[in-house]
């Protein structure tokens, strides 16, 4: 429950950051929960899932800034508070969102229903300019990433063992 609200923190810290030019916010809540990983067994395999989703995050939307998609108040490719947003999806992997491992499609459907969401309330917040019918090529970019997320972190066996 607490990497769930901490991930909802996350969220508006790097929205309402990017929007104040306060960077600090979401380095608050992303360290936050890297210190909630530290101390959990899957504290490694979080690493590499933070290290992994950011590449992969920076990638989609730098990419979907470069189709005229999205559009960052900084020119050039997805800026810094993203690819934290990112880090903290990454972070709850092994943690809130740990029951879908063994449902991976179920993980990316619900990632590529949400995925309009999450850019429209960004957009809504002022952090992100967004071309609606390119929501339909992040969607199925969010299907495809996080059923290879949610899979690749069950056949790793990442996530820490239910009481």
């Amino acid at each position: 429950m607490i990497n769930a609200v901490l991930f909802q923190l996350n969220w508006f810290a790097c929205v309402l950051g990017a929007v104040h030019d306060q960077l600090w916010l979401p380095l608050l809540t992303l360290s936050a929960m890297l210190f909630q990983s530290a101390r959990s067994a899957s504290s490694r395999a979080d690493l590499y899932l933070v290290a992994g989703v950011a590449l992969v995050g920076f990638f989609l939307d730098s990419l979907w800034v470069a189709l005229g998609i999205l559009e960052f108040a900084t020119d050039g490719p997805a800026p810094i508070w993203i690819v934290m947003m990112w880090m903290g999806v990454a972070l709850t992997v092994n943690h809130s969102l740990q029951w879908l491992q063994g449902m991976p499609i179920l993980g990316g459907v619900l990632a590529a229903v949400s995925a309009p969401a999450c850019y429209l309330g960004g957009a809504q917040l002022g952090a992100v300019v967004v071309q609606i019918p390119g929501l339909w090529l992040i969607s199925m970019a969010w299907l495809l990433v996080f059923c290879g997320i949610f899979y690749l972190a069950r056949i790793t066996g990442s996530s820490p063992q239910p009481a």
